[in-house]
């Protein structure tokens, strides 16, 4: 479910969602028929690094174990600075649900637009930077499941990491960040990390 949102941003990823969704399905269904290649430590193109970022993303939404009180209301993951991605999620995954929790999927261009009176269940931040530093720091506490692409976000509080290993797409996994927020990792979701953080 996307949830209205008042700002012009929110409003136009919107729109474009709607007038791209079927060209964006049929690109999604091509990518997934080829293998992940990585052009130096990048994957090839953007639509498979959302396929793949996509289907991680839902897994550790759906195979950790969350507190007792987030499971109240819908199960909100939050997008932050890559739209292509959040589309991928929408066409992939709206419909579904995270237990009893219906999934709610929102973009935001930037973090400081994100209400943070309104927690979220699960965030992706694209970048890195002081604020983004900042915006981990004031979720440190918080059953919020923080998942970066920046090697310097896992020192600073981020729960899950993605890298490149291999010439495929992997991830890191800081358990301290998630245990300090009370949030159970998955054994499935151990098992598929290359550093679990034991």
């Amino acid at each position: 479910m996307l949830k209205n949102r008042e700002n012009s941003n929110h409003q136009s990823a919107k729109l474009r969602l709607a007038w791209y969704s079927v060209p964006l399905l049929v690109v999604a269904v091509l990518a997934a028929m080829t293998a992940p290649i990585l052009q130096g430590d990048e994957l090839d193109n953007a639509d498979t690094q959302a396929i793949m970022k996509a289907n991680f993303l839902f897994h550790f939404a759906a195979a950790n174990e969350w507190p007792v009180e987030t499971k109240k209301g819908p199960f909100r993951i939050v997008v932050i600075g890559n739209e292509r991605l959040f589309q991928e999620l929408i066409d992939k995954y709206a419909l579904k649900s995270i237990g009893t929790q219906p999934l709610e999927i929102e973009f935001f261009e930037k973090n400081s637009e994100v209400s943070l009176s309104d927690r979220p269940h699960l965030v992706y931040l694209e970048s890195f930077g002081d604020s983004v530093a900042e915006f981990i720091k004031h979720w440190e506490d918080e059953p919020v499941l923080m998942v970066t692409a920046s090697e310097a976000a896992l020192n600073q509080g981020a729960t899950i990491n993605f890298i490149s290993v291999d010439r495929r797409l992997r991830y890191e996994i800081n358990q301290k960040a998630a245990s300090n927020k009370g949030l159970l990792i998955g054994s499935r979701i151990l098992s598929w990390a290359i550093n679990s953080g034991k």
